[in-house]
Parts: structure tokens; C-alpha cells; sequence
């Protein structure tokens, strides 16, 4: 398991280096004042107890003296975020400063709350990318969960959080922060008051404050921000996301050539919500359930494997498989045709059942481009245009002069033998636009780079008499895959000197 949100909290300040006795609060309101001019008012003020002001300036001494041995300890750090020497706090301060500079009143919140406060307002997370659905704004971190922010609250996918639902996860309470330090219509108060949700009683709600604004944070904060919202049919089902077992079964399947993640290790299942101890997670003799367990548990193995395994390369062997997976159905197809053979694994080839396969698999794709977001684009085309390419020419009736002595079922007609008019010819009837529906999904951007793949089907679609709405809407990609094609192409990348100034990933 990652360690307790209390053990990140030597990033934390108090707010504004906040005075711990009545004489700095005096010298920090009278900053004009010699030293002891505002000694004397301190002395004043205490009514002349001489003993006060000596008890003060022994206290004084000691701060200095801690602080001289914390900023020693700061020197030795790489962390550029360190450099106002940030100082260890009492888990119990009611005042503390994020890494906005923001300073939070946590009083109200329980320890656990707190804990998960203080861990978050110190911790720094990176930001995959960002982007706005029409009922929530999501954002995706690095090697960590995804972040939704709702009308109603905000909810995380991390470990944390999934125990916990009923408090905000550090990773909440740090997107809170990072957004109210952009987005506050006025410089929030010193005290800011923190509720155990992650977010200011104080403020108007972050959904509200988020409102056409995402793509201005996410310029500010120098995070990958993904424009578009989803299409309806996406933001009617709010858009599938991984869960933390997803992911691990996703990066497992990855080294695996063939096997898909939904059919990697089906006996293999945990849950987030029964926590297990590195020795609980030892399957004695398997060491792949084993490393599942282990990683859906516990934070430091699941970077770790995320780190051999990254997103973007997952989601670029998934849709390589997904080619590779209707290719093959494809070839068992024809064999099937020209003999009547079928594979051992299989019981049916017939042309019905290849089609609804084949549906499935531009589904799982489909399904795919939304969890992945923003990896895969390239692959996921690929594999969608190569199947669409392949069934596009395939307008024959399968069984033609078969020579295998094949027994036609009973009422059989020639489409029901024929997969291009099963898949793309009775798109009028169906409202089913194969594969077209897929591709709609996806940046147009990505789609310039295939005009001439979009082209060539629509050339064979025409000749093969394809339904007019299917026509209809492949010619409209293809206008819209050109006009970003001529747009990159009409802009020219900036001059200057190379290796210019990069901005740090924040």
C-alpha cells in the first residue's frame, strides 16, 4: 500500500509564515517599525511583563533555530517547489498553505479528513490531459486515477477514495486547489475554510467556477487540454472509464501477443473496497495473480508496472490486436468458404454469425477510443479502415459454387449469404452506419492523415451500390478528414532557436 497521506507533509507551510507569538504578529502589522521600537510596543501591549517578553524571545530564538536546521535539510533537495523552505507541520495545524499559496482553515475536518487534506495541499501530481463532457469535467493524472467534477461534488478512481467515498482523496483536494488558485473571482480569504468534500463552503462550487473556463486553467497550469465535447451517444452512457483492476488487467494482457484485456485471466478478480496486505496478495504458484493482486493493492507496484507498461503503449497494442483479431476471423471465413472446414475452436462460420462478430469487435474498439482518451487514436483508425476496406470489397455471395456440398438453411436468400450486405448494404434498414459510427468518434485531426484510405472505400461503396446514407456520411468524413488535412498544412511551425525554452510539465 502507498504511505499514509500523513508522511507527505514536509512540503507543507503554515500560511504565509504565519506568526506563532504575539510579538512577530506585532512586527509582521508593523513592518515600518526598528526592531526595537517594535519591541517596546510588543512590551506595551503585554502591559511591561518582562518575563512575557523574554519567554517570546526565547521562543523566537528556537523558531529561528528550527528553521535554520529545516532550510539545511531543504538544500539538499532537487525540488524547485521547495525553494521558500517549506517546513514540517503538526498534523494537527488548523492553518495551512497549499501549493497555491492559498491558505486553508482545515479546522472543521476530522483526522482522517485532514490527513488526506494535508497530504493533498503538499502533494504535486502530473497532468495527462484534461477535457469537459456536458455533465462533468474530467481530468486524468499521470500513473494515477481519474478526477470527475460534477454539479453535485467531485469523485476519484483512486484506492483512497473508493474506500472512503464519503471524504475527498488527496488528489481531489489538490485539483481544488490548483483550480481555485485560477479561477477564484476574487483572492480568496487568508482562511479559507476546507469542507471533508475537498472543497470552500466559501466559494461558488467548482463545476460553476469550471464553466467554459476548463480550456484557461488548463493554459495556465500548462496541462494538455482536449477540446470537443463527446457526441451524444457518449454522454448519454457519461463514458466508460477504467477501473484500477481494468488497468492492471489491460497492462498484464499487454504481454500477452493475442489475448485481449476483457479475456486476460477471467478467474482473476479483486476489489478495491476489502483491502489486502502485501502477504495477502502471495498466490502461492502464481506469480501472474500474484502480480495482479499486488498491483490492484497497492500504489507502488501499480506505477511501477505502469511504468514498464505505459497507457499509450497499451492502448497501441490493443488496437493492433483488434486488427489482428477480425483479420483473423476473416481468414478462418474464407477457409471456411473454399472447404467448409473450421477450426477447432470454432462452431459456426457461417455468414450471420461472422457479421455479428465482426460488430462486436468494431464495438469493442469503439468502446475502446472512449476509455483511452487521448491514446490509441492512430491504431484504432488503422484497424477500423482495415476492416471497413476489407468488407467494402467483399459485395459476392460467399457460397457461390461452393464445391463442399454445403446444405443451405431453409429460406435463405443471397444477402443473407453475402457479409458486405449484411454489414454496410443494409444500412438503411438498420440505421447501423458499420464502422462509419466508430470513426465519427474520433479526432477529425487523425482522420486527415487517411483521406486517401477514406477515398478508396468510398470508391468501392459507389461501385457496389452502397446505401445512399452510408455514402452520404462517408463522403462527409472525407470533406471534413481534407479541410484539417489543408488546415495543418496552411499553418508553419514557429522559428527559433533550437531547443528553445521548454515549459516544466506541472
Amino acid at each position: 500500500m502507498s504511505p499514509p497521506p500523513t508522511r507527505q507533509l514536509g512540503k507543507l507551510s503554515l500560511g504565509g509564515n504565519m506568526p506563532t507569538t504575539r510579538s512577530q504578529a506585532h512586527r509582521l502589522a508593523n513592518p515600518g517599525l526598528p526592531r526595537n521600537d517594535r519591541e517596546q510596543g510588543d512590551d506595551k501591549e503585554r502591559g511591561g511583563n518582562s518575563q512575557e517578553l523574554e519567554h517570546d524571545s526565547q521562543s523566537e530564538s528556537d523558531d529561528s533555530a528550527e528553521a535554520s536546521d529545516t532550510d539545511a535539510l531543504g538544500d539538499d533537495e532537487d525540488d524547485e517547489d521547495d525553494s521558500d523552505s517549506q517546513r514540517a507541520l503538526d498534523p494537527l495545524a488548523s492553518m495551512v498553505r497549499g501549493r497555491s499559496h492559498i491558505v486553508y482553515d482545515i479546522e472543521s475536518l476530522d483526522d482522517d479528513s485532514r490527513a488526506r487534506a494535508l497530504a493533498g495541499l503538499s502533494g504535486q501530481f502530473d497532468m495527462v490531459y484534461c477535457r469537459a463532457a456536458p455533465s462533468f469535467y474530467e481530468f486524468q493524472l499521470a500513473e494515477r486515477p481519474q478526477i470527475r467534477i460534477r454539479q453535485g461534488g467531485a469523485e476519484c478512481t483512486c484506492s483512497e477514495y473508493q474506500n472512503r467515498p464519503d471524504m475527498a482523496c488527496r488528489h481531489i483536494f489538490w485539483l481544488v486547489d490548483q483550480v481555485y488558485e485560477n479561477l477564484s473571482p476574487h483572492a480568496p480569504q487568508s482562511g479559507l475554510p476546507l469542507s471533508k468534500d475537498g472543497f470552500s463552503p466559501s466559494l461558488p462550487r467548482l463545476h460553476t467556477l469550471l464553466h467554459d473556463q476548463l480550456d484557461r486553467v488548463a493554459n495556465a497550469m500548462e496541462w494538455r487540454f482536449v477540446p470537443g465535447s463527446p457526441s451524444p451517444s457518449e454522454s448519454s452512457s457519461e463514458m466508460a472509464s477504467m477501473s484500477r483492476q481494468d488497468k492492471v488487467r489491460d497492462i498484464l494482457s499487454a504481454f500477452n501477443e493475442v489475448t485481449l484485456p476483457e479475456n486476460f485471466r477471467k478467474d482473476l478478480a479483486e476489489t478495491t473496497t476489502e483491502p489486502r496486505t502485501p502477504e495477502q496478495c502471495v498466490v502461492q504458484g502464481d506469480f501472474e495473480a500474484t502480480v495482479f493482486r499486488l498491483a490492484v493493492h497497492d500504489d507502488n507496484v501499480f506505477t511501477s508496472i505502469r511504468k514498464a507498461m505505459p497507457a499509450g503503449a497499451c492502448a497501441a497494442i490493443f488496437f493492433d490486436k483488434a486488427q489482428k483479431q477480425s483479420r483473423r476471423l476473416l481468414q478462418y471465413f474464407d477457409e471456411y468458404r473454399r472447404s467448409g472446414r473450421l477450426p477447432p475452436e470454432r462452431r459456426s462460420l457461417e455468414v450471420k454469425v461472422v457479421a455479428s462478430e465482426l460488430r462486436l469487435h468494431v464495438k469493442q474498439i469503439r468502446e475502446n477510443i472512449k476509455m483511452r482518451i487521448p491514446y490509441g487514436s492512430k491504431g484504432a483508425v488503422e484497424a477500423l479502415l482495415a476492416l471497413l476496406q476489407d468488407i467494402s470489397a467483399r459485395n459476392i455471395d460467399a457460397f457461390e459454387q461452393s464445391l463442399w456440398g454445403r446444405v443451405p438453411p431453409v429460406g435463405e436468400d443471397e444477402d443473407d449469404r453475402n457479409l458486405y450486405e449484411q454489414l454496410i448494404g443494409q444500412a438503411n434498414e438498420t440505421g447501423d452506419m458499420f464502422v462509419l459510427d466508430a470513426l465519427e468518434e474520433l479526432p477529425i485531426s487523425v482522420l486527415g492523415s487517411y483521406v486517401r484510405n477514406l477515398t478508396d472505400i468510398l470508391r468501392k461503396t459507389e461501385i457496389n451500390r452502397a446505401p445512399p446514407s452510408f455514402v452520404l456520411k462517408l463522403k462527409s468524413l472525407i470533406h471534413e478528414a481534407q479541410s484539417s488535412l489543408a488546415a495543418s498544412r496552411a499553418k508553419r511551425p514557429a522559428t527559433g532557436d533550437a531547443g528553445g525554452n521548454q515549459k516544466r510539465t506541472r
